[in-house]
């Protein structure tokens, strides 16, 4: 199963915001099982939808030098359903910034319905500890792509 739970990120205010989009599709592993007969997305798919906007908008803001780790959810909401066919729209705003750490304040929604929300905190890691360098070419294609630049992949 791949984990990827946005599939684009555009409207990035370095520093301040970005949004989020994830078409839910009936073909997500996830309704296999959640549930037969009434497909839900499950929550936590929403929270990490926000999370990966998230650590977008932080890869841009930090100018590609620091990654976003996810270190804690605080008061998250669940108001609602995602369901196949529905476009949810994720909305990631910075409320504090330090060299090493991020709180931000995210919320999904599909069209004006709010489905969930919550504030996401993350540890700001230098990048080439978490990525081997012979794997950055290919992440950075695919950060490239989530947010609709489709670079062309080298291979060195």
């Amino acid at each position: 199963m791949r984990h990827y739970w946005v599939d684009r990120v555009g409207d990035i205010r370095p520093g301040e915001s970005a949004r989020g989009v994830k078409s839910v599709s009936l073909s997500e592993d996830v309704f296999n099982d959640h549930f037969p007969g009434n497909p839900i997305l499950p929550g936590i798919y929403l929270l990490e939808g926000m999370a990966q906007t998230a650590g977008i908008l932080l890869e841009r803001t930090t100018g590609g030098r620091r990654l976003a780790l996810m270190a804690s959810i605080d008061r998250a909401r669940f108001l609602g359903f995602a369901r196949p066919g529905d476009q949810v729209q994720f909305d990631v705003t910075v409320e504090s910034l330090q060299d090493d750490a991020c709180r931000v304040m995210a919320s999904a929604k599909v069209g004006d319905r709010a489905v969930a929300s919550a504030y996401l905190s993350f540890s700001l890691v230098d990048s080439e500890r978490l990525i081997p360098a012979g794997y950055e070419s290919h992440w950075k294609h695919a950060l490239a792509t989530w947010r609709g630049e489709y670079l062309e992949l080298k291979r060195g």
